[in-house]
């Protein structure tokens, strides 16, 4: 899917869902879906020129008499603020935009209910029985075309996850075992589950102060003020720094940890966010996310500089490069 994060929530006792997460769309079928039909989505998760008719093409007929529920999201082109959502039965897509948030459901409608949005910042796909809320952020789908069983799937833009060449049956274990089932993965040749050890997440220095090593979320700004509900990194670091000019808005970058990731994000600050790599200088959009790796700073303005460091004992530069 264009520039975005992937996650999954698996809650004991809630609605299952069969989800398939491809370049162009992320789809989610009630719990066990039909294998030919998961199949036959997750053979057009690498198509890059995928056209909404022939996703909805995979979805048996018979939805229009049977009782089974689907929700799927499509991207018609590289701008991730723009999706086509569908929804059938029960399913649903929670959208986040900067005039709140919203819930898409069938409202009756066979086959299924269909509708274009814009200005999206974060949407959730689940059942319609969970409430409504913010994204907050699960586990980390790390590959960009997966296939999984959850309760819910969130998306967020502005860091990729990365690339695979073939389906990744992330794992299920964390529903409950009598109504998991793995779901096969034909496709992958011997060795496909094997991945390299996760790289040492980065230590970070705010304005010249002591480094630290991140944990869940962390907060810089004038007077950075940690939300009213926690979210799913529970209370946030809060660090207050300095801006004569006032330049630096009062909570103005998010520090947090996702999965083996570090994860940058402008809040919306009022000068912005600049970035500061191995490529040209670069300004986040308001409200962006990108991945940090060693050897990046951010400069938040007034001679705020955010570093990105090398942990202790590790002395080679990381493989990785940012996401800009």
């Amino acid at each position: 899917m264009p520039r975005g994060t992937v996650s999954s929530h698996a809650v004991p006792g809630a609605v299952a869902w069969d989800a398939i997460v491809g370049e162009r769309f992320i789809a989610i079928l009630s719990a066990p879906a039909p294998d030919e039909v998961v199949a036959a989505l997750a053979g057009l998760a690498g198509d890059h020129e995928l056209a909404l008719e022939r996703l909805i093409e995979q979805i048996p007929a018979r939805l229009d008499v049977d009782d089974r529920d689907f929700a799927l999201v499509w991207w018609p082109g590289d701008e991730p603020a723009e999706v086509t959502a569908v929804a059938r039965g029960g399913a649903v897509v929670d959208l986040e935009s900067p005039g709140g948030s919203r819930r898409f459901d069938a409202r009756g409608i066979r086959p299924w209910h269909l509708a274009e949005f814009h200005d999206v910042s974060g949407l959730r796909l689940t059942g319609g029985a969970s409430p409504l809320g913010s994204i907050t952020g699960g586990a980390v789908v790390e590959h960009a075309r997966a296939r999984l069983r959850a309760s819910a799937v969130e998306w967020r833009p502005g860091v990729s996850s990365a690339d695979a060449d073939t389906i990744y049956a992330a794992p299920a274990a964390a529903l409950d075992a009598d109504t998991v089932r793995a779901l096969p993965d034909p496709a992958a040749g011997p060795g496909a589950d094997e991945v390299s050890p996760p790289a040492p997440l980065p230590w970070v220095r705010v304005a010249g102060g002591e480094p630290f090593a991140p944990e869940g979320s962390v907060l810089i700004g004038r007077r950075p003020g940690a939300p009213r509900i926690p979210g799913a990194h529970g209370a946030p670091r809060l660090i207050a720094v300095d801006s004569p000019g006032r330049i630096v808005s009062s909570t103005h970058l998010e520090l947090r940890v996702e999965g083996a990731r570090l994860v940058a994000s402008d809040l919306r600050s009022t000068n912005g966010t600049t970035v500061v790599g191995p490529r040209a200088p670069r300004r986040l959009r308001a409200g962006e996310s990108i991945v940090v790796v060693p050897g990046m700073s951010l400069d938040l303005g007034d001679g705020t500089i955010v570093e990105i460091l090398q942990p202790p004992g590790v002395d080679h530069p990381t493989r990785d490069r940012p996401d800009t």
